[in-house]
């Protein structure tokens, strides 16, 4: 992957390519069947020079995976935030599996470094938007993150471009419009 782009950014917005053992086999992306992306050990995503991209004052979105809450808090203050809030609990609008109970949200949290400003008070937290392809995220979640603190924005680990952001990963164009 290429270096993270120059910042500094205001808001950084990340869909780690998290891996994590099944029931099954070792390494694969949270799906089931065929691995639709490469993945990154924890070891290797916490190693990422995101603070450096980042402002003085930044939010930070992190989306993670049900059983893997805890890690991607170790993330966060690996890349030099603090956890403050769920910032986004998406409903799929179908259910999927799990390994306890069955899945039908995936859960973005808020990280924050500094004393960033918030815009609006009336930023909701649930996005109800119906699942589309493999770890593709709800386009709300732009307009709700721009509505809600200043840029510069940069998404790490994009799928698509979008107006405004600065997209940085290994399938930026996966999912164009």
């Amino acid at each position: 992957m290429n270096e993270l782009p120059q910042g500094p950014f205001g808001c950084i917005l990340a869909d780690p390519p998290w891996s994590f053992r099944t029931y099954a086999n070792d390494n694969v992306a949270p799906a089931r069947g065929e691995q639709p992306y490469p993945v990154m050990s924890l070891d290797d995503i916490k190693a990422l020079p995101v603070a450096i991209a980042a402002c003085k004052d930044c939010l930070l979105f992190m989306w993670t995976v049900s059983h893997l809450q805890s890690q991607a808090f170790d993330v966060g203050r690996a890349w030099g935030f603090e956890p403050v809030s769920v910032a986004f609990v998406w409903d799929k609008g179908k259910m999927g599996m799990g390994y306890w109970t069955r899945q039908e949200v995936e859960i973005c949290h808020l990280f924050k470094r500094g004393k960033p400003r918030r815009l609006s008070r009336g930023v909701r937290q649930v996005i109800r938007a119906q699942r589309r392809e493999h770890s593709r995220k709800p386009d709300e979640q732009y307009e709700r993150i721009e509505r809600l603190v200043d840029g510069p924005y940069l998404e790490l680990f994009a799928r698509q471009p979008w107006p405004n952001w600065r997209a940085w990963g290994n399938q930026t164009d996966k999912f164009c419009r």
